[in-house]
C-alpha cells in the first residue's frame, strides 16, 4: 500500500482551475491512485479513508493495551506464587527459580529486576512481614495498573467503534445519494 497525501482544503477551491487550493497537508496510509494525490476521490472517499486509518490506528494501541493487560496479569500470577510459597513456609530466594517472557529468574532476582522492588531478603518466610507487605503493596500497584490500562482499552474500543460507525454513516449518506441520483434519471 502506498502513502497518499491529500492537499486540499475544502473552503478554497480556485476559480480558474476548479482544483483545490493547497492549505492542509495530511496523510493517509492504505489509499493509493495513479497519481499518488487524492484528489480524485470524494468528500466521503476521503472521509472514509481517513476514518479507516484511525480505526487501524486504535486497533494497534489496542494490541498493545492488550500485551500489556497480559504482561501484568503474568507479573501478578508469578507474584502471587511467590507470596503463597514464602506463606507457606521457609523460601530461599536467591535458589527458588520462575520463568518469565521465556527466561529463567531466582525469585531475588525476578523481584528486583523486572518488578523493581528495594531491599528483597534471601530467605522469606511468614514472618518476614515487611517484605510480605512489600509484595502487597507491589502486587496492588499492579492491579491498580491493570485496572486503569482497562480502561483505557474501553476509551479506545469505543473510539475505533465510533470510526466504524461513522464509516457506515458515510456509506449510508452515499447509497442515498446515488439512488437518489439514479431514480432522477
Amino acid at each position: 500500500m502506498a502513502i497518499a497525501t491529500v492537499e486540499f482544503d475544502l473552503s478554497s477551491i480556485n476559480q480558474d482551475t476548479g482544483l483545490y487550493n493547497t492549505a492542509r497537508t495530511y496523510t493517509i496510509d492504505g489509499v493509493e491512485n495513479p497519481d499518488g494525490s487524492l484528489r480524485q476521490l470524494s468528500a466521503g472517499q476521503l472521509v472514509m479513508a481517513i476514518c479507516l486509518q484511525r480505526a487501524a490506528s486504535m486497533e494497534n494501541s489496542i494490541i498493545e493495551k492488550m500485551a500489556d493487560m497480559e504482561n501484568t496479569s503474568t507479573q501478578l500470577e508469578l507474584m502471587t506464587r511467590i507470596e503463597e510459597e514464602i506463606l507457606a513456609g521457609t523460601v530461599n530466594l536467591q535458589t527458588a527459580t520462575l520463568t518469565y517472557n521465556g527466561n529463567s529468574y531466582t525469585y531475588q532476582n525476578f523481584l528486583t529486576t523486572v518488578m523493581k522492588m528495594t531491599n528483597v531478603p534471601n530467605t522469606a518466610s511468614a514472618s518476614s512481614k515487611d517484605f510480605i507487605s512489600s509484595l502487597e503493596s507491589k502486587m496492588d500497584e499492579k492491579n491498580s495498573f491493570s485496572q486503569q490500562t482497562m480502561i483505557e482499552l474501553q476509551s479506545l474500543t469505543n473510539k475505533r467503534d465510533q470510526s466504524y460507525d461513522m464509516i457506515s454513516n458515510v456509506l449510508k449518506s452515499l447509497n442515498t445519494v446515488l439512488v437518489g441520483t439514479a431514480n432522477n434519471i
